[in-house]
């Protein structure tokens, strides 16, 4: 389990690459409720919350036979054994949702935004699959300006209560493949962000050729 500073330097390191008006959080009582904020929740997940996925990215879920041999099912039926899966990394948790909000003391309405990213920092190095989120992110944010759709209704409930199929972004952006040009040019910005940020800092050779690679 992750103590307090590491969960911290792991929000830290998000907030150091992304847009000043992109609000990183561990806690949903740290948003910020002010127009033009994106909130953007970071959830760091143990094994008790894994999840898995088959060869082509389809989600995978426990089904146990009467002799207790366990197996992984996808959502056509196929079963899997342990070793022919994979745990997700990291994953984008509903879609972004917005509010419409009025400033005080100013006669304008605004839209603040949120987004869930959930992270198991222990099975692989966290900072690229970090910054893999926070390309999506930039994906699903780009689109909802692109569309307009933020302009409809969408409320925020409690974080830990949303009914998140209520408040789905149509994801048009499919039509390029989920990691097409929008993806890779964020994920591209973000990594310009990512050696301009920790160039001095980020020691050795191993994250920076896996950062290669994701390129």
């Amino acid at each position: 389990m992750l103590s307090g500073t590491q969960k911290e330097n792991i929000r830290q390191f998000a907030d150091r690459i992304t847009p000043k008006s992109w609000h990183v959080i561990l806690d949903p009582r740290d948003e910020r409720l002010e127009a033009g904020v994106l909130n953007i929740h970071i959830n760091i997940e143990g094994p008790e919350n894994e999840v898995y996925t088959d060869f082509f990215g389809r989600k995978c879920y426990p089904y146990e036979e009467g002799d207790g041999t366990l197996w992984y099912e996808n959502k056509y039926g196929n079963l899997f054994h342990r070793n022919q899966i994979k745990p997700v990394l990291g994953m984008i948790y509903g879609r972004m949702v917005f509010k419409t909000i009025k400033s005080h003391g100013i006669h304008r309405k605004g839209k603040v935004a949120r987004i869930v990213i959930r992270l198991w920092p222990y099975l692989d190095d966290w900072k690229i699959t970090l910054i893999h989120e926070l390309a999506h992110v930039a994906v699903y944010r780009y689109h909802a300006c692109r569309t307009k759709d933020y302009t409809k209704k969408a409320l925020f409930r409690n974080p830990w209560d949303m009914d998140l199929k209520s408040m789905l972004i149509k994801e048009n952006i499919l039509r390029e493949g989920h990691h097409g040009p929008s993806f890779q040019k964020a994920f591209f910005t973000l990594t310009q962000r990512v050696v301009r940020e920790f160039k001095t800092e980020i020691s050795g050779n191993d994250f920076w050729e896996s950062l290669k690679n994701e390129l």
